[in-house]
Formats: C-alpha cells, structure tokens, sequence
C-alpha cells in the first residue's frame, strides 16, 4: 500500500493543495498527516474542510492543542508571533471544524505497520533536530511501544524533511540528509524516525511544500519538494491582517 505522509499545514491552503494533488498523482492510497493543521496562515476552514473531505488520518500537534488550551484559560507556551496567529485562528474557525480538531488523538498506529506522531514519540511538543535527540525519541519508540509498528515513524513539528535510524546491535543512531526525490530502504531489524517536513511552512531553506510517501510492499519511504503558489498564500497573510513576518518567511523558507 502506499501511503502519503506530510505534516505542518498550517492553514496553506495553495501548499496543501499541491500536495494532495501530487499524492494523487502518485497514486497514494492512504492519507496521513502529522499534525498542525492550523496555525500561521489564512486559511484555517478551509484546509479542515479540505483535510476531512479527502478522508486524511490526523493527529492533533502543539497548535490544536493551543486552541484547547485557549478554551480553558491557559496561555499556550508559544512564541508571540504565533500566538497572534493562534488567536486569529481561535476567533475565525467555525464550531465543526475547531470541534472535529479537538476531538484528534495525539499518536495514532497505522496498521499495526508504523506510527504517527507530531513531535516526538517521547514528548509530543520535543523538537528533533539531530541524531542526539533522535536518540531519546527512539528509547521510547523501541521501549514504549509495540512492535512491530514500533520499528517505524513518521514525525514533524520542526517544519524540516529529516531521516534517522536506529541501529539496536551497535546502539548507534545515523543521520541522514534529505533531498527531492530521495529513496531510503527501511531494513528489517533496525528502527527509522521520518520527519515529514511541512506543506505550509517549510523551514529547510526552500519555499517548498513537503510529502512522504511510504511503500509497505517495496519498504521504502521517498521525499518530495513541491513547487507551490507561495505569492497566493503570502498575499491571503497581509490581507488577513497577521503579522508580515509570517508572509516573509514562507519566501524565505524559514
């Protein structure tokens, strides 16, 4: 089966788009998502709206639970930037849409073949940047969870496309840069971290949107960069009212 794997939308709509489209193209026949649907951008409805009607499999990331958190009183732990984008979110998502992001699970087995999670399989809002912390999340990966999907994961949250994988004879962690278009073979026996990127923020240095797609017959997972409408998304910034450095920074890829 082949299944297409992206996170981070947050509510880039033209990004999400794209990817939905070149999924289809490559004839995935499962979609996943890593969380954060919205946050950041202007389209929060619609990409709900979109991600339910193609029947997306999701997780809940730091920016849904920041609604949650808005609701009972507690101020998110974010940064102010996205803070005023998760109020705008907060004040311009309708009642079926904030209820159905609510109402995600945090971690999710996909048949019994591998996992979702949003930041880390240890702590859902950790960041992995590098084979040292990937190093923690695998401990949990390999001791927390069943096997066999616990030999395989897809992550998110840091906005940047990252392979990792955990060899358990020698106990060594390896990193693997991430370009269009690379392959990596998942091997019996070892243990594999994917972070998928993002399709509404990348921050790897290329205003690109990003997607996995994952192989269960052949055990591969491929990594796309996809070209997008980033003016369009851009300009629904400005005239949203929030901040421009949110605008500046899809250019920029950071």
């Amino acid at each position: 089966m082949r299944f297409a794997v992206f996170s981070d939308i947050h509510s880039n709509l033209e990004g999400l788009q794209t990817v939905l489209g070149e999924a289809e193209r490559l004839g995935a026949e499962a979609l996943l998502c890593c969380g954060d649907i919205v946050g950041y951008n202007a389209d929060p409805n619609a990409c709900v709206e979109l991600v339910r009607e193609k029947g997306v499999r999701c997780i809940q990331g730091n920016h849904e639970r920041g609604l949650r958190e808005l609701d009972e009183g507690i101020v998110p732990n974010m940064n102010p930037v996205a803070m005023e984008a998760l109020h705008f979110t907060s004040e311009t998502l309708n009642g079926d849409n904030r209820g159905w992001l609510l109402s995600l699970p945090e971690e999710l087995a996909i048949d019994d073949s591998f996992y979702l999670f949003h930041g880390s399989p240890a702590d859902t809002d950790e960041y992995i940047f590098d084979s040292f912390e990937a190093a923690y999340a695998f401990k949990s990966l390999a001791f927390e969870y069943d096997p066999p999907a616990n030999l395989l994961c897809f992550i998110g949250h840091t906005h940047v496309c990252a392979a990792y994988v955990f060899a358990p004879e020698n106990h060594r962690v390896g990193e693997k840069e991430v370009n269009n278009g690379d392959r990596f073979a998942v091997k019996p026996g070892a243990h594999y971290m994917f972070n998928a990127g993002s399709c509404g923020q990348y921050r790897g240095g290329l205003p690109a949107a990003t997607l996995c797609i994952m192989d269960s017959e052949e055990m591969n997972v491929e990594f796309h960069f996809l070209q997008y409408d980033v003016a369009a998304s851009q300009a629904k910034i400005i005239a949203a009212g929030l901040p421009p450095f949110l605008a500046q920074r899809l250019g920029m890829g950071q």
